[in-house]
C-alpha cells in the first residue's frame, strides 16, 4: 500500500470529526457558529444548543448584517456578532476569536468559507462515525480505485476526497482550477455523439455541443425538463441537441422519484413518477452508430444507469464523466463497474466548487458576496467527478 494513502488514513482516525469535536471541547477551544443567508434559520436555538452539549466553547453566532444579529437574539443567549465586527475581535467585553466555524444551514453560506479563512477560521461541516467505519471497511476497494488513477493529480484529490469527508474540514479538500467536466482530454470533441444525463437548465448540454458534439440531453422532471426546453429554444439555436423529458436508468418503464430543483432524485418512496430509459434501449432505438461521450450527474442513479448502458460502454468506450459523491459508495462502485466492462479505461478524478455564475444564488446573494469580495463559488462535499477514458 502507498506510503502517501496509509498516510491519509492514519490521518483521518485521529482527526475524524468526532474526534475532532472532542479535542475542541477538551481544549476549550472558542468556536463559532455561521448562520448566512437566511434571516432566522429554522431551529436556531437547537443549532446552538446541540454544538454546546457537546462541551464545545461557542464563543458567539455570526451572521451577515445587523438585521439577522438583532432578530437572533431573541433565540440565543450566544454573542451575536456579524461579519464586520470581526475588527473587533480582541477588544474588552468581544467575545474570544473563534477558531473554528460551524455552518450548518446549508449550501448557499458554503461561500464564506474564504471569508473565514482569510481572518485565519476553519470551517467545519458535519461527518460521523457511521461514516468513518463505513469507508474504513471498504478500504480494500478504495486502494483499489486509488491506484488505479491515471495522474498523482487525482490520487492527491481522490485522498483529500475521503478526508474531508471524514473530517468534515473544508479546507482538506482540493479542488481543480478547470470548469467541472472539462479536464482536458475528456471532453467531446467536434463530431461527437455526447450524452448529458441530467441536463436540468440545458447549461452542460449547450457547453457541449459548443464543442462541436450532437448532444442527446435526458432530464427525468417535467418543471426541469421544461425550463431547459425554454433555455434551450432561447440560447440553443444552430447547435444539434435533442432533449428528452426521461430519466436514465437500468431499464426502460416508470419509476417514482423526489423533485428537489437540480437535485431532483429517484426513489422507490418517491411522490412522483417519471418516464425512464436505459441507454443501451435508447440508442437501438434511435439507431445511432455509436455514443463518444457520457456526463452524468444524476442524484444517485449513475450506477443504474451504467448498468442500463452496459452494452454500449462496451461497444463505444465513450469518454465519461461520472458524478460520484451522492452516494459514499460511489468513490469504489462507479470505478469498479466500469472497469468490469471495458478494464482498458484510464481513470482521473477532480472535485469542484460549485460555480453559481448562472446558478443557485439569487441576485441579492450575489449582491452580498460582491460586498465581501467573494466569487460565486462554493467550496462543497459535493461535485466529485470520475472521468473515464
Amino acid at each position: 500500500m502507498s506510503a502517501d494513502f496509509i498516510k491519509m488514513v492514519s490521518e483521518v482516525h485521529t482527526e475524524r470529526f468526532n474526534a475532532h469535536i472532542q479535542t475542541l471541547a477538551r481544549d476549550k477551544t472558542p468556536c463559532g457558529i455561521f448562520f448566512g443567508f437566511v434571516l432566522v434559520p429554522a431551529n436556531v436555538a437547537a443549532h446552538v444548543q446541540g454544538i454546546r452539549d457537546r462541551g464545545i466553547n461557542l464563543s458567539c453566532v455570526i451572521v451577515l448584517a445587523d438585521v439577522q444579529a438583532n432578530a437572533l437574539r431573541k433565540f440565543v443567549d450566544v454573542p451575536v456578532i456579524t461579519l464586520e465586527d470581526f475588527p473587533r475581535f480582541g477588544e474588552e467585553n468581544f467575545p474570544a476569536k473563534p477558531k473554528e466555524i460551524f455552518n450548518v444551514t446549508g449550501l448557499h453560506d458554503a461561500a464564506f468559507v474564504p471569508f473565514f479563512a482569510r481572518h485565519g477560521m476553519e470551517v467545519l461541516t458535519h461527518s460521523d462515525d457511521g461514516q468513518f467505519f463505513f469507508l474504513m471497511t471498504h478500504l480494500p476497494e478504495l486502494y483499489s480505485v486509488h491506484e488505479s488513477l491515471a495522474s498523482d493529480e487525482s490520487k492527491k484529490v481522490f485522498r483529500a476526497s475521503i478526508k474531508g469527508d471524514l473530517t468534515g474540514k473544508i479546507s482538506d479538500y482540493r479542488f481543480a482550477p478547470e470548469p467541472q467536466y472539462f479536464l482536458e482530454g475528456f471532453t467531446p470533441a467536434a463530431g461527437d455523439i455526447a450524452v448529458d444525463g441530467g441536463a436540468y437548465d440545458g447549461t452542460t448540454a449547450l457547453a457541449f455541443a459548443k464543442c462541436g458534439a450532437k448532444v442527446f440531453a435526458f432530464e427525468m422532471d417535467e418543471t426541469n425538463y421544461k425550463n431547459c426546453a425554454a433555455r434551450l429554444e432561447r440560447f440553443g439555436g444552430g447547435y444539434d441537441i435533442a432533449l428528452e423529458n426521461f430519466g436514465l436508468s437500468d431499464k426502460e418503464g416508470t419509476e417514482k422519484y423526489f423533485r428537489h430543483e437540480a437535485s431532483s432524485f429517484k426513489r422507490s418512496d418517491g411522490n412522483l413518477i417519471a418516464n425512464f430509459i436505459d441507454l443501451d434501449t435508447y440508442v437501438a432505438r434511435k439507431n445511432l452508430p455509436r455514443v463518444d461521450y457520457i456526463k452524468l450527474d444524476i442524484e444517485g442513479a449513475e450506477l443504474d444507469m451504467l448498468r442500463g448502458a452496459a452494452k454500449t460502454i462496451t461497444r463505444c468506450k465513450p469518454k465519461m464523466a461520472v458524478s460520484a459523491y451522492h452516494k459514499l459508495e460511489d468513490l469504489w462502485t462507479l470505478a469498479t463497474y466500469i472497469k468490469s466492462l471495458r478494464p482498458d479505461y484510464e481513470f482521473e478524478f477532480r472535485h469542484y466548487q460549485i460555480d453559481c455564475t448562472d446558478y443557485i444564488l439569487d441576485d441579492e446573494e450575489r449582491a452580498l458576496l460582491n460586498y465581501f469580495g467573494l466569487p460565486y463559488l462554493l467550496p462543497t462535499t459535493c461535485e466529485k467527478v470520475l472521468y473515464c477514458r
